[in-house]
């Protein structure tokens, strides 16, 4: 056995190199317990620096379905040119075997695996008030309320990591609150989740339902604010007092308020922008607005959000007010943190929303914009390649709902009629809805409404 294994290493409150090189030396020693380790740790939770790239190591060659060995290995990181990063080369990796009990390698993984993992949540705890302090200390923390829940955020989550939550549930555990989902949407008199607005289409789609994410696409002018920030919002907050946030980064607050209250009233829209509201106008604003006043609605208008920004303060509002629906308007205007390319951008942005649904236990509506380019078919029905600058947006949502109307593209056809087409449905059936389509009045209503 040679001497590369540094046995004075300390051990800190931060690392535990001792724990890593066991839980490394099991891995190689018996490939079961790679399956074991890699639910309690990651690349990210090893401390010494040739341990990450190790542990990438031997489970990407297990990916692979290739043997994880000590020769294989040290053959892998050759190929990648890591070897030598390893000190002593291949020689550590039979040093790593030699400390592991060759008795009971499965426990000792377990065991020393925790303790890589606890290191790992306080290294991360200690950065993140580190960058606290940071930000404080800089100036750069201009707004203490936002601050306060990015910390909360950041403790909540490695809350959750320390809880080991988001593993396997055993079926037994799933029985109970299966069935109790399964009754409450049998005994429920309207869709198992927030109500559209617009019947037909909550027969589709059941509802705007928790933990979903659902895009509202369509060309500019087409009518996707008016339903996904329009119809949906006032069915949600007004109608069924369903706590709504609605980040707006197209419309200001004031526009936003014009649609949703013209849309409630009955009342067109451009009489408001013209200022000819006559007196029964007035009457029928009044009556709504006090009808609404104490509708659980927030609207954040602020221009620049990343998903970061957005999920900060969708947090807020679902531990405050017990938030059940978030609307974002609209996607291509989200801010991205990195310099990517765009079309990954967007891919990370869905991504995020849909994170956002699962992790806030919400319904999440993403408002998107069509490619123009679909516009010079022959057949002029959205399909879902026409979502613009990525196909990961397909791939995160979990409804697709397209805004189509015949009479953008021929003056003629259906004039005042619309289709809300549901090109993907998981779990579900597509199908088109047929609704008529009162734009003077910001609003689209099924066809048997007045």
């Amino acid at each position: 056995m040679t001497d590369t294994l540094d046995r004075a290493d300390p051990v800190t409150v931060f690392y535990d190199h001792g724990a890593e090189q066991v839980v490394l030396g099991a891995m190689l020693r018996d490939p079961l317990v790679i399956g074991e380790v890699e639910a309690l740790v990651s690349a990210a939770s090893f401390h010494k620096p040739c341990h990450p790239l190790l542990f990438k190591a031997i489970t990407t060659l297990r990916e692979k379905g290739r043997k994880t060995d000590p020769t294989s290995v040290a053959g892998y990181l050759a190929d990648e040119k890591l070897l030598t990063r390893l000190p002593g080369g291949a020689l550590y990796l039979n040093d790593l075997m030699a400390v592991v009990p060759v008795a009971a390698p499965v426990g000792e993984a377990i065991y020393h695996a925790r303790t890589v993992a606890s290191k790992a949540l306080l290294r991360d705890f200690d950065a993140g008030l580190e960058k606290v302090r940071d930000d404080i200390r800089s100036g750069s923390a201009s707004d203490p309320a936002e601050l306060l829940e990015r910390t909360r955020v950041m403790i909540s989550d490695l809350g959750m990591r320390a809880a080991g939550d988001g593993g396997p549930r055993r079926w037994r555990d799933i029985i109970r609150p299966g069935l109790d989902a399964i009754e409450l949407a049998e005994e429920g008199t309207g869709p198992p989740g927030v109500p559209t607005g617009i019947p037909d289409l909550d027969q589709l789609i059941h509802g705007l339902q928790k933990q979903r994410l659902y895009v509202v696409a369509g060309i500019p002018g087409g009518g996707k604010s008016t339903l996904g920030a329009g119809d949906f919002v006032r069915s949600a907050a007004f109608a069924h007092s369903r706590p709504t946030g609605v980040f707006s980064m197209e419309m200001t607050e004031q526009e936003l308020f014009n649609r949703l209250i013209c849309a409630a009233a009955r009342v067109p829209a451009k009489k408001v922008t013209d200022g000819t509201l006559d007196t029964d106008d007035w009457t029928a604003i009044a009556r709504v607005c006090g009808e609404t006043e104490d509708a659980p609605l927030w609207i954040d208008d602020t221009k620049g959000l990343t998903m970061a920004d957005i999920r900060v303060r969708a947090r807020r509002l679902k531990q405050q007010h017990g938030l059940e629906l978030v609307v974002i308007d609209y996607l291509g205007l989200i801010e991205s943190a990195t310099s990517a390319p765009r079309n990954q951008q967007i891919d990370e942005m869905a991504r995020s929303a849909k994170n956002l649904a699962g992790e806030l236990d919400l319904a999440v509506v993403l408002l998107a914009q069509m490619n123009r380019a679909y516009a010079q078919r022959a057949d002029k029905r959205p399909v879902l390649t026409d979502l613009k600058e990525s196909g990961g947006i397909e791939a995160h949502a979990d409804v697709v709902i397209f805004v189509h109307r015949d009479e953008q593209f021929d003056k003629t056809k259906r004039l005042g009629e619309a289709d809300l087409i549901v090109e993907k449905n998981r779990g579900g059936a597509r199908g088109t809805v047929e609704v008529a389509a009162q734009l003077h009045l910001n609003r689209f209503v099924s066809m048997a409404m007045p």
